[in-house]
Parts: C-alpha cells; sequence; structure tokens
C-alpha cells in the first residue's frame, strides 16, 4: 500500500486530468449559457434591423407626405400673397386712373361767360393795390420832371448830367402811370395800357437796382459831383451832409421801390388777362341779350 502511494505521488498527471475534466465540465454550462446568451442578442439585433429596415420605407413615406403638405401650404400661401399684392396694386392703380381721369364737368358757353364775367375780391383788392402804385409812380414822376425841367430852364448852364436823367425817369414813370389809368378804365386794344405799364416796371426796377449798385460803388464821386454843381442843383451844404448821412435809408427805400415795381410786374399780367376775359364775356353775354330784340323788331 505504500508502494501503491508513492506511485500515485509519482504519477500527478491523471489527478490533473481528472481536474481539467471537472474544470470543463463546470465551465461548460457557463459557455453554453454565454453561447446562448449571444446568440440571442445576435438575435434581437436582427430583428430590429428587420423591424428597422420594414418600418424605415413607411417613415420615409411619411416624411415626403408632410413635405410635399408643407409645400403645398407655402405655396398656396405665396399664392395668396402675391394675389393681395396684386390686388392692392390694382386698387392702387385703379383709384389713381380714377383721379387723374375724372373729368371736369364741362361747362355751357353761356356758364362759362357767366363765370368769366363775374371778378372775385382778390382781383379788386390787387387792383386797388396797383393803382396806388400807379399813383405814387405819377407822383415820383412829377416830382423828377419839374425837377429837370427846373434846372434846365433856370440856369444859363445847367447840370446836363442831373438834368437828362431826372428828365428821361420822370417821363417814364409819368407815362407808366397813365398808361396804367387808360388799360384799367378803358378796353382799348385788349387793356394793352397795363401790359404796357408792366414792361415798364421792369425797367423802373433796374433802374433802382442800377442807382444802388453805383451808389455803393463809388458814392465819393456823386457826392462830389453834388457839391461843385450845388449851386445850379439848388442845395447846399448842409442838405448834401443829410444826404450823406441818410443814405443807408436812401438804399432801402430803392430796394423797396424796386421789389414793388417787379410784383407790379406780375400783378399787372394777371390782372389783365382777368379783364381781358371779362371784356370778352361781357361781349358775348349783351350779343346773347340783344338778339331776341332785335327779332322782334324786324318782326
Amino acid at each position: 500500500m505504500a508502494k501503491l502511494k508513492k506511485l500515485k505521488k509519482l504519477i500527478p498527471g491523471k489527478d490533473k486530468n481528472k481536474k481539467k475534466v471537472k474544470a470543463s465540465e463546470e465551465a461548460s454550462p457557463l459557455i453554453a449559457n454565454s453561447t446562448e446568451s449571444q446568440s440571442s442578442t445576435s438575435l434581437m439585433a436582427n430583428s430590429t434591423k428587420s423591424k428597422s429596415s420594414a418600418s424605415s420605407p413607411r417613415f420615409e413615406m411619411e416624411n415626403d407626405k408632410e413635405r410635399e403638405e408643407k409645400k403645398k401650404q407655402r405655396d398656396e400661401r405665396r399664392k395668396q400673397r402675391d394675389q393681395r399684392l396684386a390686388d392692392s396694386n390694382t386698387t392702387k392703380e385703379s383709384s389713381s386712373k380714377t383721379k387723374k381721369k375724372k373729368p371736369k364737368p364741362k361747362l355751357t358757353q353761356e356758364e362759362q361767360d357767366a363765370k368769366d364775367a363775374k371778378l372775385g375780391c382778390c382781383h379788386y383788392f390787387q387792383e386797388v393795390l396797383v393803382k396806388i402804385v400807379h399813383v405814387i409812380d405819377a407822383a415820383i414822376g412829377l416830382t423828377f420832371l419839374i425837377y429837370g425841367c427846373l434846372i434846365n430852364a433856370e440856369f444859363a448852364n445847367p447840370a446836363m448830367d442831373a438834368v437828362i436823367p431826372s428828365v428821361a425817369f420822370g417821363a417814364t414813370m409819368l407815362l407808366t402811370s397813365i398808361m396804367g389809368a387808360i388799360g384799367f378804365y378803358t378796353k382799348l386794344c385788349w387793356r394793352v395800357g397795363l401790359l404796357l405799364s408792366a414792361y415798364t416796371a421792369v425797367l423802373i426796377a433796374f433802374f433802382y437796382t442800377f442807382i444802388i449798385i453805383a451808389l455803393l460803388g463809388a458814392k465819393d464821386t456823386y457826392f462830389n459831383y453834388l457839391k461843385e454843381n450845388k449851386s445850379v442843383l439848388y442845395l447846399d451844404d448842409d442838405e448834401i451832409a443829410i444826404l450823406q448821412q441818410i443814405l443807408p435809408f436812401f438804399y432801402i427805400a430803392l430796394a423797396s421801390l424796386a421789389a414793388i415795381e417787379t410784383v407790379r410786374f406780375f400783378a399787372l399780367r394777371k390782372l389783365r388777362g382777368e379783364l381781358v376775359r371779362s371784356d370778352a364775356a361781357s361781349m358775348r353775354i349783351s350779343a346773347r341779350l340783344a338778339e331776341p330784340l332785335i327779332g322782334d323788331e324786324q318782326v
């Protein structure tokens, strides 16, 4: 027995083999379980893949349908917006066209004549102002005309440099006032007097402007001339000194008169047009009123 034990000790391979067999037997159920779990996970993955592969085309089709519906909705909104813009533009264009195309009601010749024959309050107000300006111009013209004639008549050697401008300016001012009066109170040649008076106002305004520029540029020259010829100009040293002192006021007065003459030009042109239309309308109205009387006399 002791020998057998020694032999067993000497042969350790059998015990090792037995241990290995037992370990393999113990590990085999774990391996089997692991293989089973691996196979189950692979089956689950395959099933999910198959499910996902089966469900993905449906999902894609649903997404495509939603996209198409959204596109249709966007297109409809765009169409509605474009339609609104087009409608608003057409309404604006139609309203502007209607405003432009609204024809004024045409008046008959009798109605137009009655309208033209009546002159409004603004016309009479402007007429009064222009007549006042004509009176002022006539007064200035008479003053310069008489002053120039006196210098020329009273002295043997008059200052002709002062006589000629005084007489010319005075005659022009007096003439424009007379022509304005003729144009207002007579119907001669379609009131041509108002037209002549209007264009003469432009010349007078330029003359006032020229005097202002000349005095600003060389006032000493003109005052020296006054001092040299004071005896034949009805002036003395004190009066010349006063003129030098009030020279700024003289500039203001000349500029105001130039502005008044410019306004008179435009006002006279407008007044003449209104008066000519009124005269023509009054003549037509009187001719229509006279027609039945002429027919009665012939009968």
